[in-house]
């Protein structure tokens, strides 16, 4: 039988209004409730980062609550994000590897 064990990529803590760039979240946990006013990326292997994820599902103008999980598509990231209100943890991924 193989044994398999489940790592992380890091997170980072996100609490302020400023333009948060470079980053590769896959997902991001809401820690209070919160707007984001930018949020985009693209594929993660690549450095593209013209997908407006705030429209493309559904989050324009949201306010989302504590608790909350976003993830991006399978193969994006979220590279840029902005809050205006509220804090969020961002997520670089997650991988297995048999031990």
């Amino acid at each position: 039988m193989a044994n398999f064990r489940l790592f992380g990529n890091g997170c980072e803590l996100i609490d302020d209004t400023s333009a948060n760039t470079g980053k590769q979240f896959e997902s991001i946990y809401v820690r209070e409730d919160t707007v984001i006013t930018t949020l985009t990326g693209g594929n993660k292997s690549t450095t593209a980062n013209a997908t407006n994820y705030l429209t493309s599902i559904g989050l324009s103008g949201v306010t989302l609550v504590k608790g909350d999980l976003i993830t991006a598509p399978i193969g994006d990231a979220f590279k840029s994000i902005t809050l205006s209100s509220g804090s969020i943890i961002g997520y670089g991924g997650w991988f297995q590897r048999q031990l």
